[in-house]
C-alpha cells in the first residue's frame, strides 16, 4: 500500500464509531444519481447529514471539523437491500415450510430469540456496506424495529411491511408463534380487508400480498381479493407490494395498484403489456435474481450430505449461522433416499441456472424500458445471507447487461425509492443522511468493487469493516 493510502487508512481507523461532524476528503465519489464520478471530492457531514458535496474549493472544510484523507479510495452511498426477512436466518431453520430439518429445528424458539434481539443481523449488513433494508414480510413484531433502529448509528436503517396477506392457507399454521404470524389469511374479501386494517393499525409501511398462482377454478375469486386489498391499501394510504412471479399474476398485481413487485417475473418473457402497466403505475421492479438458485443449493447440500460454500468475502456472517449451514450433512437422514439421487440434484441446479437466465433477460427488458428497479436479495432465505448476499445479486444484475455504475444507482437510490426514502438516503447530496461506504476498488468499473468495502458510515458514524466482521 502506498504511504498516502496507509495514512488514509490510519486516519479512518483512528476515528470513533459515534456520529460526529467530519469531512471525507480526496476520494472519487459516485453520488448515487448516475452522474459522472467526482475525483478528489469533499463531503462535509454535520449532525449526521451531508452538509456539502463538491470540490475542495466548493466545500472548504470548517475549522472545527475533522478532515479524513481518502485519497486513492472510492466513496458511494450505503447500499440498500429492498427485500429482506428479519425473522429468517439464511438457513432452512427459518423456513419450516421446506419440510427439511423439522425434527431438528425449533421454529418457535427461533422466533422468540429473534424477537428478543431484532438487531441480530445489523452488524452483518453494515459489515457488507448495507445501511438500509426493507423487510417485506415478517411477524407483527418486525413493525416495531424501525423506531428502535432509526436513531442508532450501529443499526441498519429499517422499514417493514409486516405479515403477508395470502390465500394460500397451508402456510398459516406453520408460521404461527405465540399468536403472531408471518401470514394473514385472504380466504375471502372480508378477510383481505381485515388484514389491511390490522397492518395499518400496526404501523406497517406497506401492504404485501403473497399471490400464489390460484388453483384451477378459483382465479377470479383470488383476483377479486387482490383488488380488494389494493383498494383498502389505497384508502389506508399504504403502498401495495406484491409477490407475483408469474407474468399474468404480475400484470394482475399492477392492475390492482401494486407500487412494487418484490420478485422477478420468472415463468415467461415480459411483454409490452407488462412494461406498459409497470410504467403507468411507476412500480418498482425488485428482481431477486439469486435467491432461487441459493434455495436449490441449500437443498442440494442436504440431499448430497455436503456443506455448501458461502459467499462472505469480508467475514460478515456470524458463527451460529455458519454452523447451521455446516450442519447440512446431519439433515440428510430426514430426507427419503429416493430424493438423494445425484442426477436429479444436478437437474435441479441446471433448472435454477435456466431460470436465472430468463430473469436476467426480463430485468434487462424492464430496465431498458425505464421501469424503476431496486436491488433486492430476499435475504434470510436459505443461503441468501443477511449482508453479503447483495454482492452476488449486484453481480448478477451486471451480468444481465446493466453497466456497473448503473447497478450502483439501482442499489442505492433505487432502493431508497422502494423504501419511500428517496432523497433521504441512497444519494450523497446536501441534506441527505450521511450513509456511505468507502471502497478500495472502483465501483464504476465492476460491481465486484463492493467486495472491497473498507469502511461504512451510518448517520456520520464511521466504522471499519474489520471491526464489524464476525469472530
Amino acid at each position: 500500500m502506498r504511504p498516502r493510502a496507509l495514512l488514509a487508512a490510519a486516519l479512518l481507523l483512528a476515528g470513533p464509531a459515534a456520529a460526529q461532524d467530519l469531512a471525507l476528503v480526496g476520494a472519487t465519489l459516485y453520488d448515487g444519481t448516475g452522474g459522472p464520478p467526482l475525483e478528489s471530492a469533499v463531503v462535509v457531514v454535520e449532525a449526521g447529514r451531508v452538509a456539502c458535496v463538491g470540490t475542495a474549493a466548493e466545500c472548504p472544510v470548517p475549522p472545527a471539523v475533522e478532515a479524513r484523507d481518502l485519497a486513492g479510495r472510492y466513496l458511494a452511498p450505503g447500499l440498500v437491500d429492498a427485500h429482506v426477512h428479519t425473522n429468517q436466518t439464511g438457513w432452512l431453520d427459518g423456513r419450516p415450510d421446506s419440510g427439511i430439518g423439522t425434527d431438528r429445528y425449533d421454529y418457535a424458539a427461533l422466533q422468540r430469540a429473534l424477537r428478543a434481539d431484532p438487531g441480530r443481523w445489523d452488524r452483518a449488513y453494515l459489515c457488507a456496506g448495507v445501511t438500509a433494508v426493507f423487510d417485506v414480510g415478517g411477524p407483527m413484531w418486525t413493525l416495531g424495529v424501525e423506531a428502535v433502529a432509526e436513531g442508532e448509528p450501529g443499526r441498519v436503517r429499517f422499514r417493514a411491511a409486516g405479515p403477508l396477506i395470502t390465500a394460500y392457507a397451508p402456510v398459516l399454521p406453520l408460521f404461527a408463534v405465540d399468536g403472531d404470524n408471518t401470514f394473514l389469511p385472504m380466504g375471502s374479501e372480508e378477510e383481505a380487508a381485515a388484514g389491511v386494517e390490522a397492518l395499518a393499525a400496526g404501523g406497517a409501511r406497506a401492504v404485501k400480498v403473497w399471490f400464489i398462482d390460484p388453483p384451477e377454478g378459483e382465479r377470479e375469486a383470488h383476483l377479486a381479493r387482490l383488488e380488494r386489498v389494493g383498494a383498502e391499501a389505497r384508502a389506508a394510504g399504504l403502498p401495495l407490494i406484491v409477490h407475483a412471479t408469474e407474468l399474468e399474476n404480475a400484470k394482475a398485481a399492477l392492475r390492482a395498484g401494486a407500487s412494487m413487485l418484490v420478485h422477478s417475473v420468472g415463468d415467461a418473457p415480459v411483454d409490452s403489456a407488462f412494461v406498459a402497466l409497470a410504467l403507468e403505475a411507476g412500480a418498482v421492479y425488485a428482481p431477486t435474481l439469486t435467491v432461487g438458485a441459493n434455495w436449490r443449493r441449500a437443498v442440494a447440500s442436504v440431499l448430497l450430505g455436503e456443506t455448501a460454500e458461502i459467499d462472505d468475502p469480508n467475514g460478515c456472517v456470524d458463527a451460529a449461522t455458519r454452523a447451521k449451514i455446516a450442519d447440512a450433512p446431519a439433515l440428510q437422514a430426514q430426507v427419503p433416499e429416493a430424493r438423494r439421487d445425484a442426477a436429479a440434484v444436478e437437474a435441479m441446479l441446471e433448472d435454477a441456472a435456466q431460470g436465472l437466465a430468463l430473469m436476467q433477460a426480463n430485468l434487462r427488458r424492464v430496465h431498458e424500458a425505464g421501469v424503476p428497479v431496486a436491488t433486492a436479495t430476499d435475504a434470510g432465505n436459505p443461503l441468501t445471507l443477511h449482508g453479503p448476499s447483495i454482492y452476488a445479486e449486484m453481480e448478477a444484475m451486471e451480468a444481465a447487461g446493466i453497466a456497473p455504475a448503473e447497478v450502483l444507482v439501482l442499489s442505492t437510490r433505487g432502493g431508497a425509492r422502494a423504501l419511500g426514502l428517496d432523497g433521504e438516503i441512497g444519494v450523497v447530496a446536501p441534506g441527505a443522511r450521511a450513509d456511505l461506504v468507502v471502497l478500495a476498488a472502483d465501483p464504476g468499473a465492476s460491481t465486484r468493487a463492493f467486495r472491497s468495502v473498507t469502511h461504512v458510515v451510518r448517520d456520520g458514524a464511521v466504522r471499519p469493516v474489520e471491526a464489524l466482521a464476525a469472530e
